[in-house]
């Protein structure tokens, strides 16, 4: 007898393991949804497991959506194994399961007096349906996949963080011990995948709603599923076919054991019979019979089935009441008195707006993912019908300008998959600036009382931040007699994308002084074929007397970068390199220059590659400029500019004029050098000589050693920030190098590897409090110090003192 009992258990916890398994792969997948996706996987697997969604995206689309091939997996599984999802996968039947056994003791006491038919889930289904007929998707908000995602990433998720936060922040706090609780709080925001706290509009809406809904657990297990569900409904129909239908033998004795613990109340007082549609194969009942008289099989008796009675009245009713709310949901005020048009803004990618309402499934997946947490729920703003829909909100976050993630993880199509230079080049908005609370324009009404006494209104911070290489903000600058400047930032709507950065970062208070304002259909701003137009700008056909000889040749990428100089591409690509062009020029007097404009993605280091190539002395023109014999470099923006001679007697002034020209044709930006040109001591700097960079193959170029350094010792990476300068002292010079690491581990390592490598090479060490110095066999000293995630060496000196002072210097700097 025990063996039969032992025997008819083993589903029970099969189907236990299974269930909390995937209850885990769920949670896992939600929380580290960003790194998953960044390596393209797919992380959105149970969302493309509902075919409540997949039917209701593929009616929208008109179109089989070969993304939902789980959910059609599910479908043909259910004809053989009944409504198994429920029980063995579904994260909101998990999580119900949960809470319903907390709230035990209230179902004992309560009267169980509200409704348990079982027939509004088809009602429901069926209106869903009927709805998609008229183009309305209501499906989203009733489909069990989508709201647990979004009840687990909107609120619950960052409710958990944020109260680790607080507790932490506190016991942080406590002397000889608070450094224990941080370490803690570090180990779990990285299992939570919580880098910053993240925040959502109506977020406590979609809580109270979750509540609500457990709340029925109060009153009967699984109340949602039993009545409520409509995917729940799908698998019942189709679990007619099933090969797994409950079975009850004669020794059966109506104790009520299976009665009480079917969570679905799908077995009739007797313990007899069986809700058709109802037995989601938990097994629970088989568990607990202690006649073990249950069993699972193709065949029922006919006498334990018990059918639900559909009315065909109420299915019509329910097709009238779907064709009569169809309209209504649709009823817009905001769309109506923008004459037809809403200025919401939708992520990148998102389709046609009334095409994306209908396939948008309301998930929260491309909120969870938005790495600046600025997507966030639509409540009215497109009617009723765009309820829970993600709009970006600049003010919160804006739209990364390199990330495509949102892109990626739609299950449905509502977003398009764009790559990232097909995303750079939609426009999902456009800002428009309000002249009344923007702080220079502002100022420049105020003209008359500045006249007489000036203060400086130029702000900027907009055009500064906007991502676009042409930048989309632009100056009108007005000058006063005395050269004082005000610079009136302005909108090329042609180039805007409506990233919402400038709104994001406008430090005017409340309302932001740039306001972007959605558009859609969302458009395309030039290409990059023809954003190359920009570079032939700042290449005319001609600059004063000189004459471009031929169009420009632009090469674009890493491997196109091979092509034009192939063998010296590696240190240019440690940067952030985008594009190089070069043209020709040639003067009547049969002089010959060539012009290079190169492009990065950031300032700093189109500065570093300034600063790598570089050689004569500083003439005042761009951001940064070299004047070496007629050879000149210049650093503006985002660029580095090369003009050196190619034929004839080029003169020094002749190539200042044409890099002055190629100056005035890049739009005006006052940029800040990188941090770590703040870290330098000045005393007796070489003015000339720092060197910005990234990676090894830059520093290999730089002369610290007579010794070979072949590993990466330094752990240098693109995650790295590195300056290298030469300072003069009495004694003779010596070279001081800064390394930033992105945490204080990998800089510990990087430390302990520098130590080794020059013991290893045999040079006299000494120790000084944290200062590691040693003397080489020409009698020159080499010092090492560590503070925090910076490493400070000097290199090459000709004594001990300048070498640890000069060092003790940088750290003075550091602090």
């Amino acid at each position: 007898m025990q063996d039969k009992q032992h025997k008819s258990e083993w589903p029970y916890y099969a189907r236990k393991i299974t269930q909390y398994l995937a209850f885990s792969i769920f949670l896992y997948l939600l929380l580290f949804l960003d790194p998953l996706t960044e390596r393209d996987l797919s992380a959105n697997v149970f969302l493309r497991m509902s075919p409540l969604s997949a039917i209701g995206a593929m009616m929208a689309a008109k179109a089989f959506i070969l993304k939902y091939w789980p959910a059609l997996a599910v479908l043909l599984l259910t004809i053989p194994f009944g409504r198994f999802f429920c029980a063995w996968i579904c994260p909101l039947g998990t999580t119900i399961d949960i809470t319903d056994r907390s709230l035990i003791g209230f179902r004992r006491k309560s009267q169980k007096t509200i409704y348990d038919g079982r027939k509004f889930k088809y009602y429901l289904l069926a209106f869903l349906l009927f709805s998609l007929l008229f183009t309305q998707q209501c499906a989203g908000w009733f489909d069990p996949l989508s709201i647990a995602t979004s009840v687990y990433s909107i609120s619950i998720h960052p409710y958990v963080v944020n109260f680790i936060n607080g507790l932490f922040g506190y016991l942080g706090a406590i002397p000889l011990i608070g450094y224990l609780f941080a370490y803690i709080h570090k180990f779990i925001l990285t299992v939570l995948f919580a880098h910053h706290a993240p925040f959502f509009r109506a977020h406590g809406i979609l809580l109270a709603v979750f509540i609500l809904l457990i709340s029925f657990g109060m009153v009967f297990r699984r109340y949602w599923c039993r009545n409520l569900c409509p995917m729940g409904a799908i698998f019942a129909l189709f679990s007619d076919w099933s090969l797994f239908k409950r079975s009850v033998s004669s020794s059966c004795t109506s104790c009520g054991q299976c009665v009480e613990k079917c969570g679905m109340g799908a077995i009739s007082s007797d313990g007899h019979g069986t809700k058709e549609g109802e037995c989601i194969l938990c097994m629970t009942c088989q568990k607990v019979c202690p006649e073990n008289s249950i069993t699972f099989r193709v065949k029922q008796p006919a006498e334990q089935r018990y059918g639900i009675d559909l009315s065909k009245r109420a299915f019509l009713v329910t097709g009238l009441t779907s064709a009569v709310m169809a309209p209504l949901l649709k009823l817009n005020y905001t769309k109506n008195t923008n004459k037809g048009k809403t200025s919401l803004i939708r992520p990148p990618g998102a389709v046609d707006e009334g095409e994306f309402l209908a396939l948008c499934i309301r998930c929260g997946e491309c909120m969870k993912v938005c790495k600046t947490n600025g997507l966030h729920p639509t409540l009215l703003e497109a009617g009723i019908e765009g309820l829970w829909t993600p709009k970006l909100i600049p003010r919160l976050g804006y739209c990364d300008y390199g990330c495509v993630l949102c892109t990626r993880v739609c299950p449905s199509g509502a977003i398009k998959r764009l790559e990232l230079e097909e995303k750079r080049e939609v426009s999902l908005g456009k800002a428009r600036i309000d002249h009344n609370r923007c702080i220079p324009w502002v100022g420049y009404a105020r003209l008359p009382e500045l006249e007489k006494r000036w203060q400086d209104f130029n702000c900027g911070v907009c055009e500064e931040v906007c991502p676009v290489p042409t930048k989309a903000i632009h100056f009108n600058t007005y000058v006063d007699p005395q050269q004082r400047e005000i610079r009136r930032p302005f909108v090329r709507e042609d180039v805007c994308i409506g990233c919402g950065f400038c709104e994001k970062v406008c430090p005017v208070l409340g309302t932001s002084a740039i306001v972007v304002e959605g558009i859609q259909p969302q458009t395309k701003i030039r290409s990059q074929k023809e954003s190359l137009v920009k570079i032939d700008n700042f290449l005319p056909e001609t600059i004063g007397g000189w004459k471009r000889m031929l169009r420009p040749h632009t090469y674009e990428g890493k491997e196109k970068l091979y092509e034009y100089i192939n063998g010296g591409a590696e240190p240019y690509l440690s940067y952030s390199f985008i594009r190089v062009s070069y043209a020709e020029y040639l003067k009547e007097t049969g002089k010959k220059i060539l012009l290079e404009i190169w492009e990065f993605g950031l300032p700093e280091d189109a500065f570093g590659v300034f600063t790598k190539d570089r050689a004569g002395v500083d003439i005042n023109v761009g951001n940064g400029s070299a004047l070496f014999s007629n050879c000149l470099y210049l650093w503006n923006d985002t660029y580095f500019i090369k003009i050196e001679p190619r034929d004839g007697d080029v003169l020094p002034d002749e190539v200042v004029f044409v890099g002055k020209s190629i100056i005035d044709l890049i739009p005006y930006k006052k940029v800040s050098l990188p941090v770590m040109m703040d870290y330098l001591p000045t005393q007796n700097l070489i003015l000339e000589s720092p060197k910005f960079f990234h990676k090894k193959i830059v520093l290999d170029n730089i002369y610290i050693s007579d010794n070979f350094i072949e590993d990466n010792v330094f752990r240098l990476s693109e995650k790295t920030d590195a300056v290298v300068a030469e300072y003069k002292l009495n004694a003779g010079s010596l070279k001081l190098m800064i390394i930033q690491y992105p945490d204080i581990h990998t800089a510990g390592l990087a430390f302990d590897d520098v130590v080794k490598l020059w013991r290893s090479w045999g040079e006299k060490e000494t120790v000084e409090g944290k200062i590691h110095t040693f003397q080489d066999k020409a009698l020159r000293y080499t010092a090492c110090l560590l503070k925090s995630n910076i490493l400070c060496m000097t290199f090459l000196s000709p004594n001990k003192e300048d070498a640890t002072t000069l060092l003790k210097l940088a750290t003075e700097r550091l602090e």
